[in-house]
């Protein structure tokens, strides 16, 4: 009976029942009215029609042209009065110009003087230079992670060794073991006067960090602060997540990936099979980048100015790295444009990791193309989804896949959760970055673009093995019920707003 009632009352559920509510309240409205109002329908349909010409001429990417089209015009009713609530046009122009304050932060902090000689790697360092305000470094040596488990014993110990700062920033903190473990570390470290900050968002921890856990770290001395307060209301801007995975140590260390902190990530909890992820810690310059990225987060949250000063770092001649982040409120698609590049300079190989594939035609086009190019491609799903019909959904994309001479593979051994894309085995990307609309439009994204670095070869030989533990999806298993197809055809249509 307790269990049932912490459940009612919990902040998950009366946010899910408020925003119910609401809807319904919408329906019921538009319900009434239009049997009182006969012209109703008519009003609904040309104002349907004037949103329409609205969306078609904007800058949203045409996936969700499409998907709002359909509302407007296919059930105007609704549509309209959704189009009205869920445009956030006012509220998301002026959430916009506070954000962009974050990219500036970021392009007024750091700077580089590092030459590519490789004129395809030199456009796309210039890009993420141009659009993400971070440029490329060396003096930086790296580490990469085939598992929740390796990265979060990598994690900890340099936790323990922090002199000075410790921040975190993460889509995910689930109380359980692994943050036990982590809590426990920066207690201590607090207590020995470390500067431990936390930035968590809060629609991802909505049912996971409790307001007593977050008193219970206020109260320890730790600085925690969620990002964009999840409030009740039918607005799009609750769909601008940090999905940003970080934790910076004394601005000499940083890790990002895949990874979130709960003890599914670790194995320690089995949700779907094994959970399989990666991800990667930066020492020396390259660290830096990512104290920039969360200084200038937490600024933006907490209004604080802070001072920065850039440490000397030992010069090392280990390969070239190229932090950057991706922000939906610039319209500027970082994450995506990032893959895009990459496959459609590929000459030999493309290996792609990713738990989720829902992706534009611009994006569909760049890897069949590559394929019917002669690029080997290789694309590694999860065997056991943990969301089932956003799973249809990238089900509905095997059949053009494979036929354009794309091998796509589903990880046998359970949920690939794994965010990661090869190039010739000799460029890399890792980081929080998926293949769907909502990590390539709606989330704060971050990660590591790699050139002439051995932690490729390490990231390499991973997703070999990943290929050893993953079954082929052949042409007749990617056919299906004529049924099966119209309804991953109706999902397909409105994937953006999944």
């Amino acid at each position: 009976m307790k269990r049932i009632l912490k459940l009612f009352t919990s902040r998950l559920v009366q946010t899910g029942v408020s925003l119910l509510v609401q809807i319904a309240i919408i329906c019921i409205i538009n319900l009434y009215v239009s049997n009182v109002f006969v012209y109703y329908y008519l009003i609904c349909l040309a104002l349907g029609v004037f949103f329409t010409v609205l969306v078609i001429n904007s800058k949203t990417n045409a996936g969700y042209k499409i998907a709002w089209i359909i509302l407007l015009l296919g059930v105007p009713i609704f549509g309209v009065s959704l189009y009205v609530t869920l445009s956030g046009r006012i509220l998301t122009r002026l959430k916009r110009r506070k954000m962009l304050k974050i990219t500036q932060s970021i392009k007024d902090k750091l700077s580089s003087n590092v030459e590519i000689e490789d004129a395809s790697v030199r456009k796309q360092s210039k890009y993420i230079t141009s659009f993400s305000y971070s440029p490329p470094v060396k003096n930086t040596s790296c580490k990469y992670f085939d598992s929740g488990q390796a990265f979060f014993e990598s994690l900890l110990e340099d936790i323990k060794s922090a002199k000075e700062t410790i921040y975190l920033e993460f889509f995910i903190i689930s109380t359980g073991y692994l943050w036990d473990e982590i809590k426990k570390q920066l207690i201590f470290k607090v207590k020995q006067g470390v500067d431990v900050r936390i930035i968590y968002d809060d629609m991802g921890c909505l049912d996971k960090l409790s307001k007593k856990e977050i008193a219970g770290l206020v109260k320890e001395g730790i600085r925690i602060k969620p990002f964009n307060l999840f409030l009740p209301i039918l607005d799009l801007a609750i769909n601008n997540r940090d999905h940003r995975k970080i934790c910076v140590v004394d601005s000499k260390i940083a890790y990002t990936g895949g990874i979130n902190i709960g003890d599914e990530y670790v194995n320690k909890k089995e949700r779907f099979g094994y959970w399989k992820d990666s991800g990667i810690a930066l020492y020396g310059e390259g660290a830096y980048s990512f104290y920039v990225f969360f200084i200038s987060m937490w600024e933006h949250i907490t209004k604080e100015r802070a001072i920065f000063e850039k440490p000397v770092y030992e010069e090392l001649n280990s390969g070239i790295f190229q932090p950057y982040v991706d922000s939906p409120i610039d319209f500027e698609p970082v994450g995506e444009n990032v893959y895009i590049n990459m496959i459609s300079n590929a000459k030999k190989s493309v290996y792609i990791s990713t738990p989720y594939f829902v992706v534009d035609d611009e994006m569909l086009r760049a890897i069949t193309n590559a394929a019917k190019s002669g690029v080997k491609v290789k694309i590694i799903l999860p065997g056991i989804p943990d969301k089932k019909v956003v799973n249809q959904v990238t089900k509905s994309y095997y059949q053009r896949l494979i036929e354009s001479g794309v091998k796509v593979y589903e990880y046998k051994k359970g949920f690939n959760h794994s965010k990661i894309v090869i190039i010739d085995e000799e460029l890399a990307t890792i980081g929080s970055v998926n293949f769907d609309y909502r990590s390539f439009y709606l989330s704060f994204e971050c990660g590591v673009f790699i050139y002439k670095s051995e932690v490729i070869h390490d990231i390499l030989l991973d997703y070999n093995t990943m290929l050893t533990e993953s079954i082929q999806i052949s042409t007749e298993g990617a056919r299906t019920s004529f049924l099966t197809r119209i309804f991953r055809a109706i999902l397909q249509a409105i994937s953006p707003m999944l």
